[in-house]
């Protein structure tokens, strides 16, 4: 190959990715669209639940606060407790 072929398989490739880009971004913003039509009250609470609900799954909403609100002190301790290791290691 010369360098020119190689320079137009190279803008032709580019090409074609920004097209495949731009098909998967609109793609997302229709399963996003069709979802908020559907239950436009609903709102996802992560990210993670925001690609199940744009990827179409279906996705049950926690009606339990408390159990959420038990995780999330849970999280915080184990944080917390990580936390105080690194810097007393630090400190050291």
């Amino acid at each position: 190959m010369t360098r020119e072929e190689l320079k137009r398989r190279q803008e032709y490739l580019k090409q074609q990715r920004d097209k495949l880009l731009a098909l998967k971004k609109q793609t997302r913003e229709n399963h996003l669209t069709k979802f908020t039509e559907q239950q436009p009250k609903a709102r996802p609470t992560s990210a993670r639940t925001a690609r199940r609900m744009t990827a179409g799954e279906k996705v049950e909403s926690s009606s339990n606060h408390d159990e959420d609100k038990k995780k999330f002190a849970m999280r915080r301790a184990l944080a917390d407790a990580l936390k105080r290791e690194v810097i007393d290691k630090v400190d050291e």
